[in-house]
């Protein structure tokens, strides 16, 4: 569902792929290269796993979720390759993304809802530090609701209605921007405007 832009009072943004670079395909060569596993069977246990779900849901800790990939990877080395290797699909933030959103934040209130985990935040704070020394990244933002704090994932509908009912926020008045089509098609079903990003920057031609 789209909207003009005028009915906008909000915009709730996902972060990999819209606002950074992700490329997931990184992260699966790097657990491929620690593993000594083939590309596929990665791949193949990337998708099956419950674990993965589990910690984004903040409902497994740092250190269980490193168990779980050592078991799977039946990799023995170093915490610090295994976590290089898990945040190897975070790619930069292009600074002009956060000039972007400082000019909607004079029109619209502006959300982050992210299906994500700790290891990944302090990388991508970091991340964001680079591109925005002289600005904290949640500062860019109203409220950042982070799957692993609200206990909920997209396409779970809890994953934004946290977010309406935080704030009272009305659906229809609201614009959701993901690169996955399945969180799009769930928030459309929650009433929610939405947005496709199949390129990391298409979203700033909206506007």
């Amino acid at each position: 569902m789209q909207t003009e832009i005028s009915n906008l009072s909000y915009i709730i943004f996902d972060l990999g792929g819209v606002i950074i670079d992700l490329d997931v395909e990184a992260t699966y060569q790097a657990f491929a290269q620690l593993s000594e596993m083939p590309l596929d069977r990665v791949k193949e246990f990337a998708a099956s796993e419950e674990f993965f779900k589990q910690y984004e849901r903040g409902e497994i800790d740092d250190p269980t979720f490193r168990a779980h990939l050592r078991e799977g990877l039946r990799f023995t080395g170093g915490e610090a390759l295994l976590d290089e290797a898990w945040n190897a699909m975070l790619g930069p933030i292009a600074a002009e993304r956060f000039k972007k959103l400082e000019e909607l934040a004079n029109n619209y209130s502006l959300f982050v809802m992210s299906n994500t985990n700790e290891i990944h935040v302090r990388r991508f704070l970091q991340i964001a530090r680079h591109t925005s020394p002289h600005k904290d990244f949640y500062d860019y933002f109203k409220q950042v609701y982070l799957s692993q704090e609200v206990g909920a994932r997209k396409p779970e509908p809890k994953a934004w209605q946290v977010i309406l009912d935080d704030h009272g926020l009305i659906p229809s008045q609201g614009l959701f921007i993901d690169d996955n089509l399945s969180n799009i098609n769930a928030a459309a079903a929650l009433g929610l405007n939405t947005y496709h990003n199949q390129s990391v920057n298409d979203w700033m031609k909206l506007f």
